[in-house]
């Protein structure tokens, strides 16, 4: 379980970071970027947890496994949800300043 809510840390760090990153990159009107960041982050992330996924099936069995392959999979999909929604809003609102 700890293995697992590590994961659960270092994940939301790198996802907000990347949230972060494109936040910016959106209020400056960058075009570079364009959710590259977003979705690196959310396909590391996704990666790793498949090992996390694994430790949890050697230390607590197959039932154990796929309720955190369930929870991880739930995760991403919130995660990637919320995250994107977020920076959408923030692309409309610099979007609506401009013309203005």
């Amino acid at each position: 379980m700890q293995v697992f809510a590590l994961y659960l840390g270092f994940s939301l760090v790198l996802l907000l970071g990347a949230a972060e990153l494109e936040r910016r990159a959106i209020v400056a009107r960058r075009l570079g970027p364009n959710g590259r960041a977003m979705l690196i982050a959310l396909v590391v992330s996704a990666v790793s947890s498949l090992f996390v996924v694994v430790a949890a099936g050697v230390s607590g069995g197959w039932i154990f496994m796929l309720h955190v392959l369930g929870g991880a999979i739930l995760y991403h999909a919130l995660m990637g949800i919320f995250l994107v929604h977020g920076l959408q809003e923030v692309s409309a609102r610099v979007a609506g300043h401009g013309m203005s």
